[in-house]
């Protein structure tokens, strides 16, 4: 009995969790959650498309940056370029990073001419049709990144017309809408 109590014993902590740079990822996921938000739409048992995403506002883009400078180990060089590259960016849009699933590929098209989705998002009672872009981010970085986000589902960035500045701690509405259905998530101001 003695025996079966070890192996158990060495099999349990053997079985622990640890994730690669885990120094911070517990706040860094808390931030996360906070900025990001989700639906599922469903037609009886079937899923329909569901999806999750993340504002990014200049606040979550500096704390997914400095997770990123933590995860590549950036010099101050290195570090200083992507920052000053992703703020030109936020200057120029609002994005959502957007993790998107629906179990048919052909539904899977927000990013052509002739998608069947439209995408808004409301900040102070002013609507803004978002564009969609594929990301070609590979999905170990994007897990690392973005937890929630599976391999079953497609990088999307959705940007819309405003600098990101106007978003920053306003609670701003994402609508997504389509034939198969139509799901509206609040990413919280502050």
């Amino acid at each position: 009995m003695k025996i079966f109590s070890i192996i158990f014993l060495l099999l349990a902590l053997s079985s622990c969790t640890t994730y690669p740079h885990d120094d911070g990822r517990e706040e860094y996921l808390k931030k996360l959650d906070h900025y990001s938000a989700g639906d599922k739409q469903f037609s009886g048992l079937y899923d329909n498309f569901e999806f999750r995403g993340t504002l990014l506002t200049p606040t979550i883009s500096r704390i997914i940056h400095n997770r990123m400078a933590q995860i590549y180990e950036w010099d101050n060089q290195q570090k200083q370029e992507h920052l000053q590259k992703e703020e030109e960016e936020l200057q120029k849009h609002t994005r959502v990073w957007m993790s998107f699933f629906t179990p048919s590929s052909k539904d899977d098209n927000l990013d052509k001419k002739t998608s069947i989705w439209k995408t808004y998002l409301e900040v102070n009672g002013s609507r803004y049709e978002g564009t969609a872009v594929r990301s070609k981010q590979i999905l170990s970085e994007a897990q690392a990144l973005f937890p929630y986000h599976t391999r079953w589902a497609t990088i999307y960035h959705l940007q819309f017309p405003l600098s990101s500045d106007q978003v920053e701690g306003q609670s701003a509405k994402l609508i997504i809408t389509g034939p198969l259905g139509r799901r509206e998530v609040v990413f919280p101001g502050r």
